[in-house]
């Protein structure tokens, strides 16, 4: 089975670029006979899935999990939730719905899901990349080998609080990553007003509020930069003890 998305415009723009076949995961729309197009996710995860139940259980997970991912590279909350499954049967798509109760998302500055690089030979000719993972479906790969950056991601999807990006360099660091390693100053003013907010809100007459509290926007950012840059040196000791093991005789 395959998941049925629930999104908006700019969300489903934003998914069809970030999450491209061939690689897993990937989105597509596919037509429905009732005349709309369905906003399908399909992943190598529920293959051996045969249950509508397992599929919607697990597909929970994967959804929020990108949504973290998405966040991340487009700097705002990605909400895309899960609508349902869908399954091919003789040469029709038959779709299972599914009950969700209806929130209101509402974002400002949002980045960018990709740049749109032309490049040229000497010649002018235009040169056709290689077919590649996006950066989100190769951060997404790498999240599957930590359950702590998985966490981090989950805890940055969506508009995350306070108390959620508290979590998540929590995670960045019970994963062997240093948060605060580079930028420490912009850290440990996020984590300050993080104590502030969070951690010590029910002794705030107590603490005294950070001279220069961050935003939380910027929180948010921040974080999903650190998230960000711990996949993608998990993704790269991935691929280099891929290559130094084929290299090996």
């Amino acid at each position: 089975m395959w998941l049925v998305l629930k999104a908006n415009r700019v969300g489903q723009s934003e998914w069809l670029k970030m999450f491209k076949p061939p690689f897993d995961p990937y989105v597509e729309l596919m037509p429905h006979e009732s005349g709309d197009q369905l906003l399908i996710l399909k992943s190598k995860e529920l293959d051996g899935l045969t249950t509508l139940k397992d599929t919607l259980n697990a597909g929970d997970g994967i959804v929020r999990t990108l949504n973290g991912v998405a966040g991340g590279v487009v700097f705002a909350g990605s909400s895309v939730e899960l609508d349902g499954a869908a399954e091919m049967r003789d040469g029709r798509l038959i779709r299972h719905m599914m009950l969700r109760t209806e929130t209101a998302h509402f974002s400002i500055g949002r980045g960018s899901a990709e740049f749109q690089v032309i490049i040229r030979d000497n010649d002018g000719n235009i040169v056709v990349p290689t077919p590649a993972p996006t950066s989100a479906q190769r951060r997404y790969a790498a999240s599957k080998g930590s359950d702590f950056l998985t966490h981090a991601l989950n805890y940055c999807a969506g508009e995350p609080g306070w108390f959620d990006l508290y979590k998540a360099m929590e995670c960045l660091e019970q994963a062997g990553f240093n948060p605060r390693g580079k930028g420490r100053a912009e850290m440990d003013r996020f984590s300050r007003t993080a104590n502030w907010f969070y951690r010590h809100h029910d002794r705030r007459n107590e603490q005294k509020l950070p001279s220069k509290p961050m935003d939380l926007r910027d929180a948010r950012r921040l974080l999903r930069s650190r998230v960000n840059d711990a996949l993608d040196q998990l993704a790269r000791h991935t691929q280099d003890d891929g290559a130094s093991a084929r290299s090996s005789p």
